[in-house]
């Protein structure tokens, strides 16, 4: 008698279980065939096989093409110059902190892409326009430090994803969602400061995570290196401010699942592990901008309009080292921070608010990012009844399935929070109220931001991050309240890579400068108008 077979029990990568009958076939063919093969693989070798996929990839999206168009466009005007006056040691102010610069600096450095021109005429002013560039400029070694970051902050968004699923293919499959957005390509392989911004954020949110999901007391060092990234993070660009508030997320957790019962004893955890915070971001801050103030030697020339306007914004102290009439010590890197700050306190009050009735405006409502409005036209070039387009547009699919999983994360909370509903996987619950949190802190923020000055998609970015972990963590929420089997969950997962990926390449034409017929164009308007084809 031949006995039935047994039903198989796959793990489904995060602690949840289903049962699969498969048909004899295939049962013999993963069992003696697959299985084994997989199962001789040791776990680093697989992590190693994922990570190298996910660099290739990355790279590709970010890295490759990095110097076309070849042309400044946006920001890269004055970002350029910024560069330059790193590596010609001048001292100077920026309206961003120092660190995305220096990189953007020493890339440019590093790569020699231009190291058999004059570039001294990009220190003159602050902006400089294309036609104003030496002959043969190449944009290859100020996009490099962009373009690197980027991919490597994919590398980041997959160590992410596998802490908070589990699962190295789940993992693999949902880190598309970071190296296939096209407005991420568009960004972060130019001369800006967002893509250097978004992996130091990445690194902060990711230690974050691990530190929430440890089941045991934090120390006061933990906090310390979490104060090291997010520091880093806010010196590339300062609206990633919005990380601080993990701290007391963090803090609050472990008091509620580690309480201490002694005043005395919880004051001084609480004055350690806030204090190790406050001092490992303000220690960045000044190491920071010792690096600036020590690239920095030489005065500004007062008779450019860049070195005008930075020497009547320098205090004395700062005139004074640059004028090799004192050494960098502690006393003058706060001299500099405090010029710095003050400069840039200054310029973003110099800084046009939103005018919706402005022919061309560009700028958007922080609200209307969600929905992915008012993509920006970057630069256009035709030839040959063609143009090529540099438009930051976003990957329309994952950009509103993250609008979805934003507001299933709300529904979510609020049955449970305001109606005492009952919920499914504790910790995944608890990880989409923290990200949901995330959000709001971000959102509310950039409203606040909007009131003072005018605000771009681009500055959704650290937002559509957030969205993007939050539809994994509904993928996980929901396959483990429906107890889906292992192989449905990898098809969802499967699915939804897939789609992201033909989104991904249908609006590419876009983010890559690849000439469109004007027909060609107007299909990208398809779902909603994201472009004016010319």
């Amino acid at each position: 008698m031949v006995k039935p077979k047994k039903a198989s029990r796959n793990s489904t990568g995060n602690g949840a279980t289903s049962e699969e009958v498969t048909s004899p076939i295939a049962e013999n063919f993963f069992t003696r065939r697959v299985t084994p093969l997989i199962e001789r693989v040791p776990p680093w070798a697989r992590t190693t096989l994922c990570l190298l996929i996910v660099l290739i990839a990355a790279t590709c999206a970010y890295v490759v093409g990095k110097a076309e168009p070849p042309y400044p466009f946006w920001d890269e005007n004055y970002h350029m110059t910024s560069a330059q006056r790193y590596i010609e040691g001048i001292g100077h102010f920026e309206p961003h902190p120092p660190l995305a610069l220096l990189l953007i600096a020493a890339g440019e450095k590093l790569s020699g892409a231009n190291a058999h021109i004059d570039k001294h005429v990009l220190v003159i002013e602050k902006y400089i326009s294309g036609d104003k560039l030496p002959p043969k400029f190449s944009f290859a070694g100020l996009r490099l430090a962009p373009s690197l970051f980027a991919a490597f902050g994919a590398l980041l968004f997959f160590g992410l994803l596998r802490t908070l699923t589990g699962d190295r293919l789940v993992a693999l499959l949902f880190t598309t969602l970071y190296v296939f957005e096209n407005a991420y390509v568009v960004h972060f392989r130019a001369v800006q400061l967002d893509a250097i911004q978004m992996f130091f954020s990445l690194a902060t949110i990711w230690q974050f995570v691990r530190l929430w999901k440890r089941p045991a007391p934090l120390s006061w060092r933990d906090y310390a290196w979490l104060g090291v990234l997010c520091g880093l993070a806010i010196m590339a660009k300062i609206n990633a401010a919005l990380l601080l508030i993990i701290f007391p997320m963090l803090y609050f957790k472990g008091a509620y699942a580690f309480p201490i019962r002694s005043p005395a004893a919880l004051t001084r955890d609480f004055l350690a592990k806030s204090g190790a915070s406050i001092v490992a971001i303000l220690a960045v801050v000044f190491i920071i901008f010792a690096i600036h103030g020590a690239i920095g030697r030489k005065l500004p020339d007062p008779e450019s309009p860049a070195g005008k306007q930075d020497i009547e914004n320098m205090s004395p102290t700062y005139k004074e080292y640059l004028a090799l009439h004192q050494s960098l010590t502690p006393g003058v890197v706060m001299a500099i921070t405090a010029d710095y700050f003050k400069f840039m306190d200054k310029d973003h009050l110099g800084v046009p608010k939103l005018d919706v009735c402005k022919p061309g405006e560009n700028g958007s409502h922080p609200l209307h990012w969600l929905v992915m409005d008012k993509t920006i036209n970057y630069r256009w070039d035709s030839a040959d009844n063609k143009t090529s387009y540099v438009q930051l547009v976003g990957n329309e699919f994952s950009w509103f399935l993250g609008l979805g999983a934003l507001i299933l994360s709300i529904a979510l909370i609020i049955n449970h929070r305001a109606f005492r509903n009952p919920i499914g996987n504790r910790q995944t619950y608890h990880l989409i109220e923290v990200f949901t949190g995330l959000y709001a802190t971000f959102m509310v923020l950039h409203l606040y931001f909007g009131t003072q000055r005018v605000m771009y998609l681009y500055h959704y970015f650290l937002g559509l991050l957030i969205t993007y972990v939050l539809i994994v963590l509904q993928w996980q929420y929901l396959t483990d309240l429906h107890a889906l089997k292992a192989r449905t969950r990898l098809w969802i997962a499967g699915g939804i890579t897939l789609a992201v990926c033909l989104s991904f390449a249908f609006f590419a034409p876009l983010s890559n400068h690849s000439p469109l017929t004007h027909d060609q164009c107007e299909a990208r308007n398809i779902f909603t108008h994201i472009v004016d084809c010319q």
